[in-house]
């Protein structure tokens, strides 16, 4: 994730809140963002040029990634070469883009200087991604499947329900189960405890875990119903109830090297198994099953499966991946359980066509023209024979050969010789067939007796032509079996004969049949081999396939944990955005709200936007914006103004001046740098005009009616202004010594000037001074020990002491009450802006107000008489 450097940011809400996840890769300006994403996808380990696992660099790949997986045992107590290599290889690869770096050994020394980049290594290499409900169709499964059976059973026992959820990351999946035997038990009014185990390797995401505290993003897992009851909304966030809580016990456990637990009902691992090795994996599953009870269930991951173990459960639910557990019998490691073999490759069978004697005359040149006399001299000429094939099946059958031969049976038809001579001629065909084959040559067998079913035998001539197709080494062979009977035999080509001893030829078929048997049993042995050899190489391939699919999953979780960062950072910017146009529209409505005329001015002078009350003096168009100020005209007199503007846009510096329109409004017109949020970067200028023709109306108003006052007064009492040379007696009530004795220095700075001044630090002192003493002043503090000035203020009044009164504060006047200030107070003075002028000013004036009070009241008790003596 890159994300914007807070400090470069006009609104930083969005990237301090980026920031705050802890998932932020890079943190840069934005100027340099652009250039350092190029140079992150055109790395060699990005781009997919180099593969670390394929290109080792120095022979030394094995070596540094060991020490590696060493600082990472270090930092995090986890062996981490017990991990697929490709999802290692892959994390690593990332960090040497993000990073920039050209190999491991560099990447090594990164991580030997800086404790940082293990932290983030080990933390990436710990993928946790999950949520409440993962697969809801499969926890329905399990709603349905599993939990009642493991309420019944532990009611019945009298038992708690044990869960074990193996790497339960941030506890979410935890959470779930709990809620779903939790609705169970209250659905059916049940007094069932259950107990579940979660547990993960990364010790951050236990804690977490434990806190039960989870973002807003959950009500998109959750529903409603569930929310409400098992969850509280706190400060922007869900927290599990109590009741959920209590049912799950967090706790750091490597499964890896931490014995497991044990007599467990339900053990859940869902998605961890695919990121080890699969000797590991066995390793992992063998505890899982030590940690179930007899009959008791495995929930595993959509792409994980049972390997070895899988004779030893029964598959409740194959695609949902949940085993129930059916035997007690301990299985070592990586051994095969008894009774588990894989299916292997049957052989393949070899066909040949049967070929047609006549066809294979044709193809030996013989015309068509010939056949039927070749026929016929085969008819009239040739002994009765069966043509076989060198698998000695029956081709073609010449003559009459019924007596030799059986009957077809119901059944699947045979046109091996063997089925379907009759019986006394089995042995000595099946003897000459083989000793033909074996010596390539032609075989005679004399007197060979046969039934004839009447109690009668039967003596022929037996004889085994040994025939090839073509005169080239390895074609076709052909074998003629000829019968003679014994009158014709004598006509028989002078071939060496063997007189047929049945005895002699049966124990040579047996030998022949020994032999053959010894044959087809090293060829069994070889096509048994062969199958292993076959079933190894599908059960390797196999496992590369379960391995990819791992791999697959276990990009997907990766891809899916981006996204949910994706959706946080996207929910986290539409809420900005809602937020920026609230404050604009806000901003909108008090600008139209105070009737300012209001335009703002970019680097260049040119018109960037503007409200609709400077319209009425400066000419301005919507279509205006970008224009250059000094092209547009105005109803000023005010022939200055682009200089000015010019001005402050160099310097900086403010400037106002009062002008008069055309119209003969008085405006005051106000020039001023527009800066950014920090006030660091002058990007303009804002020019304002603000109509006070009212104000300078009321003022000379007030300026003609003060001429006129004072005149009166002076010419009713001589004595009205203060004589500055008296002395003047002060009260002063203030608790802080410091500011006690600022005060009496500046006072007794004044040259020509007398001052008579008393102090007391409690309100209750001073009221009794001013009720015992006359002062022509009170100077006081508001925040006093026993109250405030207001206190003091309304306990002398209720004495009617007119005694005028100036409060000295550190507080601004907004935070003090207005009533107060308007009815009591003389003046307000700011301690950290006090002078000693404005100190003497300041009661030079309180008392001249008070004379000119005491004044006016006398003379309008003066104008009153007459008016009641004629009423009289």
């Amino acid at each position: 994730m890159v994300i914007q450097e807070p400090g470069s940011a006009k609104f930083d809400g969005m990237p301090m809140s980026a920031f705050s996840t802890g998932l932020a890769d890079l943190i840069l300006p934005p100027a340099e963002m652009g250039k350092s994403l190029v140079s992150f996808f055109k790395h060699p380990y990005i781009s997919g040029k180099n593969l670390m696992l394929d290109t080792p660099k120095e022979g030394d790949t094995n070596v540094v990634l060991d020490e590696i997986f060493k600082l990472l045992k270090q930092e995090s107590t986890i062996n981490f070469s017990q991990y697929k290599a490709s999802t290692v290889a892959r994390r690593i690869e990332r960090r040497l883009g993000i990073n920039q770096l050209n190999g491991l050994s560099e990447y090594h020394r990164l991580l030997l200087e800086s404790p940082k980049e293990i932290q983030i290594l080990s933390k990436e290499l710990l993928i946790g991604v999950t949520r409440f409900f993962r697969d809801e169709q499969v926890c329905e499964g399990i709603i349905r499947n599993v939990v009642p059976g493991l309420v019944k059973r532990a009611v019945e026992q009298g038992q708690p329900v044990r869960v074990w959820v193996a790497g339960c990351s941030t506890g979410e999946e935890a959470y779930s189960i709990a809620i779903m035997f939790r609705e169970y038990i209250d659905e059916h009014n049940l007094d069932c405890r259950v107990n579940i185990f979660a547990t993960d390797v990364d010790a951050s995401a236990i804690t977490e875990a434990s806190a039960g505290m989870y973002s807003l993003d959950i009500q998109h897992e959750v529903t409603r119903p569930r929310l409400e009851k098992y969850f509280t909304l706190k400060s922007n966030q869900y927290s599990v109830s109590a009741k959920i809580r209590e049912m799950v016990i967090f706790a750091s456990h490597n499964m890896l090297e931490d014995p497991p637990f044990s007599n467990i009902d339900l053990v859940t691992c869902r998605n961890v198994l695919i990121y080890f090795q699969q000797s590991v994996q066995k390793r992992v599953l063998s505890s899982l099953f030590f940690a179930l009870k007899n009959q008791s269930i495995l929930w595993l991951g959509p792409s994980e499966s049972l390997g070895d173990l899988s004779s030893h459960f029964d598959t409740l639910d194959e695609r949902k991946k949940i085993f129930r557990k059916i035997s007690n019998q301990r299985v070592p490691v990586g051994n095969t359980p008894p009774g588990l073999s894989l299916p292997g490759r049957s052989g393949l069978s070899q066909s040949m066509q049967s070929i047609n004697l006549s066809t294979r005359m044709a193809r030996n040149g013989v015309s068509n023209s010939l056949q039927n006399v070749l026929n016929r001299l085969v008819k009239e000429y040739a002994p009765d024979c069966i043509v076989v094939n060198d698998h000695f099946e029956a081709l073609h059958v010449f003559g009459d050969v019924s007596r030799y031969t059986k009957g077809y049976r119901p059944g699947k038809i045979s046109n091996n010789i063997k089925d379907i001579i009759v019986d006394d001629l089995s042995v000595p065909i099946s003897t000459a067939l083989y000793r033909c084959e074996k010596t390539e040559d032609d075989i005679f067998y004399s007197d060979v007796a046969i039934s004839t079913g009447k109690d009668e035998s039967l003596l022929i001539d037996l004889s085994v032509l040994y025939v090839r197709e073509r005169e080239i080494p390895g074609a076709p062979v052909n074998y003629i079996v000829q019968f003679y009977q014994k009158e014709s035999s004598d006509e028989v080509s002078a071939q060496p004969r063997v007189a047929y001893d049945a005895a002699e030829h049966s124990r040579q078929r047996i030998r022949d049949l020994e032999q053959e048997l010894l044959k087809k049993q090293e060829h069994l042995q070889v096509t048994i081999e062969e199958l292993e050899t076959t079933n190894e190489e599908l059960q390797s391939a196999n496992e590369e396939l379960m391995s990819a699919n791992e791999e697959l999953q276990s990009t997907n979780e990766e891809l899916q944990s981006v996204n949910e960062e994706l959706y946080t950072v996207n929910s986290e910017y539409q809420e900005k955005i809602s937020e920026l146009t609230e404050v604009n529209d806000d901003l909108d409505s008090v600008i139209n709200a105070t009737n300012i005329g209001i335009v703002f001015l970019d680097e260049t002078l040119a018109i960037r936007k503007f409200t609709p009350m400077a319209k009425q003096y400066i000419h301005l168009m919507e279509s205006d914006v970008g224009r250059p100020f000094h092209h547009i005209s105005h109803d000023l007199n005010y022939d200055q103004i682009v200089k000015d503007i010019a001005d402050v846009s160099k310097s900086g510096e403010v400037i106002e001046r009062s002008v008069f329109s055309k119209s003969d409004h008085a405006l005051l017109v106000r020039v001023l740098p527009y800066q950014n949020s920090g006030g660091s970067v002058q990007s303009g200028v804002v020019l304002t005009l603000t109509n006070i023709s009212r104000q300078r109306f009321v003022e000379a108003a007030l300026e003609k009616a003060q001429d006129r006052l004072r005149t009166a007064l002076l010419d009713n009492n001589e004595t009205l202004m203060p004589n500055r040379q008296m002395e003047v007696k002060i009260l002063i009530l203030e608790d802080d010594e410091v500011d006690l004795r600022r005060v009496k220095r500046m006072l007794d700075s004044v040259p020509d000037r007398s001052f008579l001044i008393e102090s007391f630090s409690t309100i209750q002192e001073a009221v009794k001074a001013a009720v015992n003493n006359k002062y022509d002043i009170c100077l006081i503090d508001y925040r006093l020990p026993e109250g405030t000035a207001k206190d003091f203020a309304d306990t002398i009044r209720s004495e009617n002491i007119t005694t005028p009164l100036v409060l000295m504060s550190g507080y601004s006047e907004v935070n003090i009450e207005a009533g107060f200030l308007d009815a009591d107070i003389f003046d307000f003075l700011n301690k950290d802006e006090l002078t000693t002028q404005l100190l003497v000013r300041s009661i030079d004036y309180a008392i001249e107000r008070k004379q000119l009070q005491q004044t006016l009241e006398a003379m309008k008790e003066t104008a009153n008489e007459p008016v009641e003596s004629e009423a009289e």
